[in-house]
């Protein structure tokens, strides 16, 4: 059986290439790495960085990834990954995963140890478009707040409603 492909033979053939990010236009609908480098005198420019769905990243200057020559030609490119090896959180326990960013801050999901938000920078800003937040605990369980239940003393939180009968916050 014949198969034709309009560019040949060529139009099969792709190739890995390693690069380091320089500058990124996140500004349009698509990410585009204005400037990479790759090996000793490679040099690429405009080339687009796909995303999946629901998560958006924007690689710092020097985060290095993979780039795909699509029919191995350097004017059809298509970046792949791209991390920076100063940012990434390590030795993570096997199944856990997180989101981060160059300052440190993560969203950790720890397995069934739950999921903890730490802001290394900045602030933890949760928002609500209804003007409601809800926070849950188990049942029976207690929400601090201002630390983890174990340190200082903790009384429950009044509102205007009355006293809370599952949230407490650390006094003094």
């Amino acid at each position: 059986m014949w198969i034709w492909f309009p560019e040949g033979q060529e139009g099969l053939i792709g190739s890995l290439r390693r690069a380091t990010v320089q500058r990124v236009d996140d500004s349009g609908t698509q990410q585009i790495l204005k400037q990479m480098t790759g090996l000793k005198s490679e040099s690429f420019e405009d080339v687009y960085r796909p995303q999946m769905h629901g998560l958006s990243s924007h690689p710092p200057k020097g985060s290095e990834g993979v780039f795909l020559a699509l029919g191995g030609r350097s004017d059809r490119l298509l970046a792949l990954g791209f991390e920076h090896k100063d940012c990434r959180p390590r030795d993570l326990p096997e199944g856990n995963a997180t989101l981060y960013d160059d300052k440190g801050n993560v969203i950790w999901a720890r397995g069934d140890k739950g999921v903890s938000i730490n802001a290394k920078a900045g602030t933890v800003d949760v928002l609500s478009q209804k003007d409601k937040v809800t926070v849950k605990p188990a049942d029976g369980k207690f929400v601090f707040l201002g630390g983890d239940g174990t340190d200082g003393t903790y009384g429950f939180v009044e509102t205007d409603a009355g006293t809370s009968i599952n949230v407490k916050a650390r006094v003094g």
